[in-house]
């Protein structure tokens, strides 16, 4: 098939016109069949065709030819881009546009050009296929052009959506934060937990100091996260991270086991007001056991406790603030003056 050049592309990646040129002999669907040849004499191109005569062409400038057909002048000239190609000819200046069809000749139409699968179609017809063609590449552009518009407006929908559900969960987080915090009074907190310690007749005066400390860190770290049981894993504390940690987690883990089976679960309301009252008394009883820097110390490393876990929910920040309020002490975060 390569005879006639089927399956060869031209410089667009188009099928070029399906034609025979060999060295002397070109066969074409318009031009039908012809023999020629060429040589050239003195810097003269010499060509001669069975079917067009003699013709002799030199180059007269760049991209400017001469030519003597059958003792007819002939001067051909292509200057500029394929956007505006200017032709000169013996006739005159002529002005045309290359397209991925072909060619649209502007002041002579008939001289425009379509191809199609390697077919070509010259003269007015062609004019009228490549309108047709510009046609159906612009509905076609239009098209492509809505798709995008509508792709990009959807994308577009589709943040603010995202940015509106975002905020309004952050609305929603920030007004249960403020209910939260509205509704965490110490007074009333530890008034509910002097009822429930009588209740459940349990103190903590008569505690060492080791024990009131283990339950004050399983109120910050369990219960304020909303957990009645110490979860290693959810916590963040592991037999690998040391053994002072190890200890205080065994030691939180049996302080938990006194209290996880007599307290509501997180769902009861009075829940989060428990948690910050039991802190509070524990609080009391521990504080007659630390004197100087002995309070920020063991602030700080219950925060640090806290925070094992991952970020210290609400409750665990009401607790650390009472705390720090109960003691008198501050907590000062690494690099502050």
């Amino acid at each position: 098939m390569a005879l006639f050049k089927i399956g060869d592309k031209d410089r667009d990646g188009r099928q070029k016109r399906i034609e025979h040129t060999g060295p002397y002999l070109r066969v074409s669907r318009t031009g039908g069949a012809s023999l020629r040849a060429q040589t050239r004499i003195a810097g003269v191109n010499a060509t001669a065709n069975t079917r067009h005569g003699l013709r002799l062409s030199t180059r007269l400038a760049k991209n400017t030819q001469v030519a003597m057909q059958n003792g007819r002048f002939v001067l051909r000239g292509r200057y500029g881009s394929d956007a505006a190609k200017l032709n000169l000819s013996r006739s005159g200046v002529t002005v045309s546009t290359r397209t991925p069809s072909g060619t649209v000749n502007w002041i002579k139409p008939g001289r425009s050009s379509f191809k199609l699968a390697g077919v070509q179609v010259r003269g007015h017809k062609a004019v009228w296929l490549q309108l047709a063609h510009l046609l159906v590449m612009g509905v076609v552009g239009a098209v492509q052009w809505a798709l995008q518009i509508g792709l990009s407006l959807l994308l577009l929908l589709r943040r603010l959506v995202l940015a509106s559900v975002q905020w309004v969960q952050l609305r929603r987080a920030q007004a249960a934060q403020d209910a939260l915090l509205a509704a965490l009074d110490t007074r009333h907190a530890e008034a509910l937990a002097e009822r429930w310690l009588a209740a459940q007749s349990m103190a903590f005066a008569a505690e060492p100091q080791r024990s009131v400390l283990a339950a004050l860190g399983y109120c910050l770290v369990c219960l304020g996260r909303g957990d009645l049981s110490l979860d290693p894993q959810r916590h963040g504390h592991s037999r690998d991270a040391g053994a002072a940690q190890y200890a205080l987690m065994t030691d939180m883990a049996a302080a938990g086991r006194r209290f996880q089976d007599r307290l509501p679960g997180s769902s009861d309301p009075d829940f989060p007001l428990l948690a910050l009252g039991l802190m509070l008394q524990l609080a009391e009883s521990l504080a007659v056991h630390l004197v100087g820097d002995a309070r920020e110390e063991t602030l700080l490393a219950l925060d640090d406790a806290c925070l094992a876990g991952g970020p210290k929910t609400l409750l665990q920040e009401a607790m650390i603030d009472a705390l720090a309020a109960r003691w008198n002490a501050r907590l000062v975060v690494q690099g502050e003056a």
